[in-house]
């Protein structure tokens, strides 16, 4: 009898310290998730409090005056009215550097978009996983990162912002970029955009910026004449345009094995117009048979 109570009371004394622990295991975890909760709402508090304030910042810079910013090329009056048609305005400059759909080659813009930013014609001036995988590469230094600006973003960055790599300027591109998707128009944008990128150096040795310019310096043409090859070699060089050049600081062009570098480039530039149903196999494969280095001016 004596042995069967204390067993029981073995039993007993066993539930209750299972009891005890499975208690404060709860409490542990109640307090764990309170304390995720308010900490979460503070960071998020934080957040919010920076963003209004980079929001306000950027409202410092109203409407007319950020087009005008994003607007500037060299061969155009400096203010333009707020009602100005920019594709107009860029088909009308007869003869300039600048050149608007009537005087490009179609090619071109489905060479830059299927390449650089393939959403482009759909979202609202940024992507943000792209930008979310572009801040994770950057908080744990990735060998290789990939950008995370759109066309508008770069545009933004190239024309309103410093170069500098902070978190406050990749903020206020954000805003600027979504505040001027709308205002201009996507053909605005994109045609801007070309009218003011760095394409490397000509044939004469000069810094090429345009894609009218770079159309003449490269291959002697107008742009509205380029073919899939031309503009996608074009649009290749502007990941790194003065790594990718095919032509020396003197003039001279440069050997086959160097300028294989940016025909590379040009190959996936040709590559993502496929995929993206830009072009059809078939233009695909006479495109790549193509020989730019013949081609090249010089």
């Amino acid at each position: 009898m004596k042995t069967k109570e204390r067993r029981e009371l073995t039993t007993h004394t066993s539930f209750d310290r299972y009891d005890f622990y499975m208690r404060k295991m709860k409490q542990f975890i109640i307090s764990f998730v309170l304390f995720m909760l308010i900490g979460l709402i503070f960071v998020c508090g934080l957040l919010l409090g920076y963003f209004a304030s980079i929001v306000s910042d950027s409202k410092s810079l109203n409407d007319h005056d950020l087009v005008q910013q994003v607007t500037r090329l060299p061969e155009l009056d400096n203010d333009q009215p707020d009602d100005t048609d920019y594709i107009a305005l860029y088909n009308e400059q007869e003869p300039s550097l600048i050149a608007g759909p009537a005087e490009v080659s179609p090619y071109v813009t489905k060479a830059l978009v299927a390449s650089e930013d393939a959403d482009f014609y759909v979202h609202n001036g940024v992507l943000p996983k792209a930008i979310l995988r572009a801040m994770f590469q950057d908080i744990f230094d990735t060998q290789f990162p990939t950008g995370g600006s759109t066309i508008t973003q770069q545009l933004i960055k190239n024309q309103v912002l410093t170069k500098e790599r902070t978190y406050d300027r990749k903020a206020k591109e954000i805003m600027y970029a979504m505040r001027i998707e709308h205002i201009l128009t996507k053909d605005e944008i994109i045609y801007t955009y070309l009218n003011l990128v760095p394409f490397g150096l000509d044939t004469n040795g000069q810094n090429v910026t345009g894609i009218t310019s770079a159309s003449y310096g490269l291959f002697g043409k107008p742009p509205k004449t380029l073919n899939l090859a031309e503009s996608a070699y074009l649009i290749g060089l502007l990941q790194s345009p003065y790594a990718y050049t095919p032509f020396n600081h003197d003039g001279s062009l440069k050997d086959e094995d160097d300028v294989s570098f940016s025909i590379h480039r040009q190959h996936y530039v040709l590559k993502r117009m496929l995929v993206e149903q830009m072009i059809s196999k078939d233009a695909y494969d006479k495109a790549l048979n193509y020989d730019i280095y013949a081609h090249l001016y010089d």
